[in-house]
């Protein structure tokens, strides 16, 4: 709660039920908190209600003048009275939707703060003085209940004005566009036809080629017209932040996905964030950093310690220190560039003349951080912040001053290179994609001159477009001519050329024709500029002129003939195929029948060697796939811990057999186990006073949940949850009191294996693996690039290969595929193909070495080999 009073300039400043005061001094024209200056005391204000003023408390909720006299006047029924949390049964009421009739601050964690008229639903009224209910995605939390009125039929309108239906990354929006031209406003033709263009806007974004859009009508064409300036302000601002601002936005979002109903992040989110920054951390080394940053040791963090994290994680100092030790003499002091050592490491290594210009340079750190708190005559940068700096769009190697060309455009056509596209219609590949109209209108809005249409005879007398021969989808001639009207000078004035690839039949073309000119007017080109012209005309003379590209009709062409291009190197154009699809082979090796694509033409047969049919997905309005959100599921989160073994072979006796083999490593020690008894069940078995424990794991579902448990009063959401508490806190009984502590490790299985060589290098096994000519020969070996890691050496195609396997907790993977041990990875790649077409079929024994027998032409037999 903020309060500025006239004495140089004063702030009250009330935080944890404490007023605390600030002074503001003017001097001269400047505005002071300490060592910090502003301009105004508005940008002073500003700036403490992005940053904490006093601890971690914002300038967040300001008391006017209003506020001020309702404070004063306000009725003795709107003071707040009663506690919330203390529920009478008697009262409890069915949910409904309520309205703010004054504003409100919250007093605590766990209470709403809302303004005049904010619609607050899903409420219930536990008490008879505060209820509770959602509002600014906060669910469930506190409200005084003389502060708000209950919402009749009449106010449904205004609910549904509240409710969040959806959200997207601003960075994600490519353009905002006016009118009525998108898909949704053509599902209600009758609505639509009493809205005006200028009161409808649509909004496209996305990541991939193709976008998806959302339309809107505004109340008045002004408001419209504002809401576009605001959302293309916001694009262009989002483009130009600088970096560390983009950071910290973007890690406000991830906070917001993730946190929990307190508003914080445990240990389990941070887990399953981490695969977001392609950051791979053992959870023992994680959970140290996460208690070191945890000083309250509650378990949980805020957004700042969250931040504090993340550059933990990405910003490993001793990496840094072991890249940049040639480059020392930049960082004297270890932790800070200075404005001089910045100097020369432009000088000297990036070669930049910037470097040279003091003042520019300051100028330079200063734009790429925006801190009020650093806006000095001699900024410096901390070495994480250097490094950041090196690898952002700040420190391109692009040439501003080439932002801005000055283009000479009255020479001839000829003498320039024109922006062309090819297939312009397609959103895909040229074999089985989408053809669209919009495809068109982003070529055209991104300054493309020279675009494509591929017509071919259609049904009705008209052409469609496609790509012929082909399963691409068709769109009619005449949208597409439409489409390029209303977006061919968006971006230009400059002329637009039409490449027509025509195989249409004459009476076709004709209509094509007349098309063209109904449709474009006059902006079509049909006359020289100038009669007498010995040269092309330039660009300036054709502005906002389209311009046709095509063959002429060869003499003497007939009614039904069409255009057929010969040209050489068009054996693989797919509209010169006989015939085209999808057909099956047979694999020589597994004996399955696999879909490819095939082509035939007059004197070849072409197959693709994959085929991916596409994949069933739900389509939403937009006729495009809904987003997916990836996530790691709770019930998934312990099968990469080293102390989780899976499904013992020997069961109860093997794991006590484990325990008893690591028993030096004391009290405590555990693992934890699939329960071969109570299928579906789990059993923690650990080590205590010379004796081994068993405890069974119980599930039980509530409301469509899984939940775990030893004690039926302590539930968890994950086994992963259940182990890291009890590593925590002790598991009380009534004969002893334990906590767990160190795991015990994963046997490693593949050590008695003939393909096993724990000694054996690189080179070694690309000798080994030399004199012996078959495909598919291979060993296991540990890596010598990476600690915990193995490769695998393999024979192909007279070529040796190696593939590294990573240890990733308990579990080894190639790429994204994960197994519980190497045995189970050989075993599958031994009946599923490595690379290419390749299995792991010969494995490389000590003994098979033994027995290899060099023959003279480097060719070996290998005997009794299995």
């Amino acid at each position: 709660m903020l309060l500025v009073s006239i004495s140089y300039a004063k702030f009250k400043l009330m935080t944890e039920r404490e007023i605390k005061h600030c002074r503001v001094r003017l001097e001269g024209r400047l505005y002071s908190i300490g060592t910090v200056k502003f301009e105004s005391l508005v940008e002073l204000v500003s700036y403490y209600e992005k940053n904490p003023l006093y601890k971690k408390v914002k300038l967040s909720y300001p008391i006017s003048e209003e506020a001020i006299r309702r404070i004063i006047t306000e009725p003795d029924d709107c003071s707040v009275y009663g506690t919330p949390g203390y529920m009478d049964p008697t009262s409890f009421t069915s949910r409904m939707t309520v309205k703010a009739l004054y504003d409100y601050h919250a007093r605590q964690e766990d209470e709403l703060s809302f303004c005049k008229h904010a619609i607050i639903t899903n409420v219930d009224k536990p008490d008879e003085g505060w209820w509770r209910g959602d509002y600014g995605g906060k669910r469930q939390h506190w409200f005084p209940a003389n502060y708000v009125e209950e919402v009749d039929v009449p106010h449904l309108t205004d609910i549904a004005r509240h409710t969040l239906e959806g959200n997207w990354d601003i960075r994600d929006i490519k353009e905002v566009r006016f009118g009525k031209s998108s898909k949704d406003f053509e599902r209600w033709p009758d609505e639509m036809k009493k809205l005006e263009n200028s009161k409808c806007f649509t909004i496209y974004y996305g990541t991939e080629f193709k976008l998806r859009s959302a339309s809107f009508v505004a109340p008045t064409d002004k408001e419209s017209e504002t809401w576009v300036k605001g959302i293309r302000f916001l694009v262009e601002e989002s483009i130009n932040t600088p970096y560390p601002l983009q950071i910290e936005r973007w890690l406000r979002r991830e906070f917001y996905t993730l946190e929990n109903s307190h508003e914080k992040l445990t240990l389990k989110e941070i887990k399953g964030f981490l695969p977001k920054i392609n950051c791979k951390i053992s959870t023992s080394k994680l959970r140290d950093i996460f208690q070191e940053i945890d000083t309250g040791r509650r378990g949980e963090i805020g957004f700042d310690d969250f931040s504090i994290l993340y550059h933990r994680l990405i910003f490993d100092e001793n990496n840094v220190h072991d890249i940049f030790d040639k480059y020392s003499h930049y960082c004297a002091n270890g932790s800070i560039i200075t404005l001089r050592e910045f100097q020369r490491f432009l000088i000297i290594e990036q070669h930049d003349k910037l470097g040279e210009d003091e003042a520019k340079t300051s100028q330079y750190i200063r734009d790429y951080l925006r801190d009020p708190q650093r806006d000095i005559t001699e900024p410096y940068l901390k070495l994480n912040e250097f490094v950041e700096m090196l690898f952002s769009k700040h420190n391109t190697i692009w040439d501003s001053k080439h932002n801005q060309v000055t283009q000479d455009m009255t020479r001839p056509l000829s003498h320039y290179w024109i922006s062309s596209s090819h297939n312009t219609y397609l959103t895909g590949d040229q074999f089985s994609s989408e053809s669209s109209l919009e495809a068109y209108a982003r070529c055209l809005r991104t300054g493309c001159r020279c675009i494509e249409l591929d017509c071919w005879d259609g049904p009705d007398g008209m052409p469609f477009i496609y790509h012929g021969h082909t399963l691409t989808t068709k769109i009619r001639f005449t949208d597409v001519l439409r489409t390029i009207k209303e977006h061919a000078f968006v971006a230009s004035d400059y002329p637009l050329i039409l490449s027509i690839e025509d195989n249409c039949s004459l009476p076709q073309q004709r209509r094509m024709a007349t098309a063209f000119q109904d449709v474009f007017g006059d902006m079509l080109l049909v006359q020289p500029i100038e009669k007498n012209e010995t040269t092309l005309p330039s660009p300036y003379d054709m502005r906002r002129k389209i311009i046709l590209k095509h063959k002429k009709l060869p003499d003497g062409a007939e009614e039904n003939s069409f255009a057929v291009r010969l040209e050489e190197g068009k054996d693989m154009d797919l509209r010169n195929s006989i015939k085209n699809g999808i057909l099956l082979l047979e694999d020589p090796v597994d004996k399955e029948w696999n879909p490819h694509a095939f082509v035939l033409t007059e004197n070849k047969l072409y197959y693709t060697e994959n085929y991916s049919a596409p994949s069933e997905t739900d389509i939403d309005s937009d006729g495009e796939p809904e987003m997916e959100t990836t996530t790691i599921s709770q019930d998934e989160l312990h099968f990469g811990e080293c102390w989780f073994h899976g499904k013992l072979t020997g069961n109860r006796q093997e794991a006590e057999d484990l325990l008893k083999a690591h028993s030096h490593l004391g009290d405590g020690t555990f693992l934890v186990r699939e329960s071969v008894t109570f299928v579906g069940d789990y059993c923690l078995s650990f080590w205590r006073q010379g004796k081994v424990n068993h405890c069974r794991i119980k599930l039980k579902h509530e409301r469509g949940l899984t939940k775990y448990y030893l004690i039926e009063t302590m539930c968890f959401d994950s086994l992963y949850s259940l182990i890291t508490h009890y590593r925590q806190h002790p598991l009380r009984s009534q004969e002893f009191l334990i906590t767990l502590k160190d795991p015990v490790p994963q046997p490693n299985k593949h050590e008695g294996k003939d393909w096993y060589h724990p000694n054996c290098s690189r080179v070694q096994a690309e000798e080994l693996l030399r004199k012996v000519n078959i495909d598919g020969a291979f060993l296991v070996r540990p890596s010598e690039k990476e600690l915990n890691s193995y490769a695998i050496s393999f024979r192909t195609e007279r070529e040796i290969k190696h593939c590294r396997v990573r240890l990733e907790g308990r579990l080894y993977s190639i790429g994204t595929v994960k197994f519980e041990s190497l045995v189970e990875l050989v075993s599958y790649y031994e009946k599923n193909p490595l690379y290419k077409k390749v299995k792991l079929s010969y494995p490389i024994s000590e003994e098979a070495i033994r027995r290899i027998i060099t023959v003279s032409n480097n060719r070996v037999e290998i005997v009794g080999m299995s």
